[in-house]
């Protein structure tokens, strides 16, 4: 949360894992070939940009496409224990 009356080292702070940028959408130009360029997702364009299913884009269409510098790893799955031994 942030608060313009906390000191600098009480503010929370998580680390940036990209940027947004707004392109502007050439003849010939896809949201495949875009994320895949820009080293991006189809679903995240998609959603930023609320395409249909069909992911129609015109030139001249500006398109806000998220850029990531670096993987985020999700969190690993809880162990599932297949058996439960009985031991006496």
């Amino acid at each position: 949360m942030y608060n313009p009356y906390m000191y600098e080292d009480e503010r929370v702070t998580y680390p940036r894992v990209g940027e947004i940028i707004l392109y502007t959408v050439n003849k010939g130009d896809n949201v495949y070939r875009l994320a895949k360029t820009f080293n991006s997702e189809v679903p995240w364009i998609r959603c930023m940009n609320n395409l249909n299913e069909d992911m129609l884009i015109h030139p001249n269409q500006q398109l806000m496409i998220p850029i990531v510098y670096q993987k985020v790893n999700p969190l690993p799955q809880p162990y599932q224990r297949q058996s439960y031994d009985l031991y006496f």
